[in-house]
Order: structure tokens, then sequence, then C-alpha cells
């Protein structure tokens, strides 16, 4: 059974798609309790138009997805060459490896991302500082620990994520915030 999430096709993010595996596949139990329609796979009558909807929204998205792919990779590539110009001590985790287009996980030492994080909200801007499903959790990153990455930097460690929406000017808005965050946290641990 594969499942998929409607929201990130810029759907109503009260449906989700599945697709079962084949018949002589291991049956899988219903996800839902209630009504027996499709063998008890499901308890009710499904929201049609919204699977109508996924069904065009896949579509539409399938056939923007290289030209979306390659406009990601141009932004998040500004956006990392940029964060390199203005920090001479940044650290761009796993800029070496395959990755999303979208995502960059990156650490200006010393500026700690609970601190970073809190100045960048007030300036309008949204980054985090981990994986989309830490969110509210102000713990370090395991995979930066697992990778070896020193507690002292994995602290440092914030994550910016570009989408469908993202333009050259977001960049450049995100860009100048992070440099008046740290230019304020320096200055502040300076003075102390």
């Amino acid at each position: 059974m594969v499942g998929r999430s409607l929201h990130r096709l810029r759907h109503p993010a009260a449906h989700s798609g599945r697709r079962d595996a084949p018949r002589h596949a291991a049956r899988q139990t219903a996800p839902r309790g209630g009504g027996g329609q499709e063998q008890g796979r499901r308890p009710g009558t499904e929201n049609v138009a919204a699977i109508a909807g996924f069904g065009a929204a896949a579509s539409a998205a399938t056939h923007k997805l290289l030209a979306e792919t390659q406009r990601l990779e141009i932004i998040t590539g500004h956006f990392e060459g940029e964060l390199r110009n203005r920090f001479n001590d940044l650290v761009i985790f796993g800029s070496e490896a395959e990755r999303l287009c979208n995502t960059t996980l990156f650490a200006v030492p010393g500026l700690k991302a609970e601190a970073a994080l809190i100045g960048l909200d007030l300036e309008g801007v949204s980054f985090s500082s981990g994986a989309a499903c830490s969110s509210g959790k102000v713990r370090s990153s395991r995979v930066l620990k697992a990778l070896g990455v020193a507690p002292e930097l994995a602290a440092c460690a914030l994550r910016a994520s570009f989408g469908w929406a993202s333009t050259h000017e977001d960049v450049e808005r995100a860009l100048a915030a992070l440099s008046q965050v740290s230019t304020r946290a320096r200055h502040r641990e300076a003075v102390s």
C-alpha cells in the first residue's frame, strides 16, 4: 500500500490518496474502523470530489516536475552561495551528497539555532532547527549526532526549505534577516 498526502500538491489537507498492492500480496488491515466497503478496507463513501481533485493536482504536478525541480535548484544554490559569501565559517551539512533540491541544513558556528529562530521569526522569516518531523522540539539533530557533528555545531543547525511559491526576493529577504540576526548575536556576545 502506498499513501499520499495531498497538501503537498496544494490540495485540501483533509484527504489522502492510497494505492493497494496487488491482490496476491499480504492482506492489509483497515486503517479506520466502520463499514464493510472494499471488503472491509474502508468504513464509508470517500470524498469523490477530493479524489478527482487529487488526480488533477498529481497530473499537473507531474507535468511541471522537471521545471520546478530546476527552479528550486537555482533558488537553493543561490541561497547557499550567498550564505558562503556572508559567513566565512559557514558549514552546509551534506553539501557534497545527493540531496533534495529545495532544502538546506547549515550552521553558522556560534549562532545558536534557538536564538536565531526567535530573531528570524521577529523578522518575519521562517526557518527550522531540524527535520520537519521534529517540529517544536529543541534538542539537536540525532542525524547530525550520528554523523559525528560536534554538539556545539549541531546546536547551531538551521534548515531552510523552499517551495512552489518561493521567489528570489524571498531568498534575499531571508539572507538579510539572517545577517541581521547574526550581527546582533555576535554584538551581544562581544559586549558580554
